[in-house]
């Protein structure tokens, strides 16, 4: 009874880290044992704007990271993490295979960055966009700032980046320190139409997101709200009959309308003769 008891306790640890390794999705992204939970870390990521340009079979994603406004402080090693109050230094993506490449350049806070690294891990790829320290040294700068990919060939859309169709998993790390790192994770939905959404307020106020390109469709706009109804008209009013034409009188020489003919005089009978 007693040895049971001990395997059910084992079992439940092995399963705690099997999820700490992927609990959001099931797979091992980032393949890495850094703390990954978002309930020790403040830091998350929206999808803001996806263009495309089916012509040039380019495609630009746009991210905007976030800080939660509250974080649990987690413990590692019997001691606790610094995962809460952290910089982000690079940002990590699970692509799909045969993807290397694809992501020409990043755009922060209107700086260009190539320095974009593409590794194995258990025969898997990870890419990863590297050093963002200079951006994302503290939380009060992390929060609202705006990251941009640009793809390119082979994978030059969002769906055929992502290893998963319908989720892109990321992950924000912070630079290894006491031999770990913060690297939580997060998902954000694969859009296969572009659309452009709203920026909250913050730092990042002044990036300017492009807008869906040529040669794709574009998101319908949202409907206005219907304007209140126009009053109903009053009916005109039924316009007066026009009087009859008058018959034009034929004319004469002085225009005036000429006089009925005399009537005829009855001669009288002779009065008879005397005889």
């Amino acid at each position: 009874m007693a040895r049971s008891a001990v395997f059910a306790a084992l079992a439940v640890v092995l399963m705690a880290v099997a999820s700490e390794a992927s609990y959001l999705t099931g797979t091992k992204f980032p393949f890495e044992n850094c703390v990954q939970n978002t309930q020790f870390s403040p830091y998350y990521a929206t999808l803001v704007s996806y263009s495309e340009n089916a012509v040039k079979q380019t495609s630009q994603i746009c991210l905007q990271l976030h800080v939660a406004p509250t974080c649990t402080i987690g413990r590692r090693d019997g001691k606790p993490t610094r995962c809460c109050n952290t910089a982000i230094n690079k940002l990590k993506l699970f692509p799909a295979f045969d993807c290397r490449g694809s992501i020409a350049s990043a755009t922060i806070a209107n700086k260009t960055v190539t320095s974009i690294y593409w590794e194995e891990h258990e025969g898997f790829d990870i890419v990863k966009v590297t050093p963002l320290m200079e951006w994302l040294s503290s939380p009060a700068a992390v929060d609202n700032q705006v990251i941009c990919l640009n793809l390119r060939n082979p994978c030059w859309t969002m769906a055929m980046l992502s290893f998963d169709k319908e989720v892109l998993e990321y992950a924000l790390y912070d630079k290894k320190v006491d031999n770990y790192e913060c690297c939580p994770v997060g998902l954000m939905d694969v859009t296969y139409e572009p659309f452009k959404g709203t920026l909250t307020s913050g730092p990042s106020g002044s990036v300017q997101i492009e807008p869906a390109m040529s040669g794709s469709p574009k998101p319908s706009p949202v409907p206005k709200p219907s304007p209140s109804p126009s009053p109903v008209p009053k009916p005109s009013p039924s316009p007066s009959p026009s009087p009859a034409p008058k018959p034009s009188p034929s004319p004469n020489k002085k225009g005036k309308s000429p006089k009925p003919a005399p009537s005829p005089k009855v001669k009288k009978s002779p009065k008879p003769s005397r005889g």
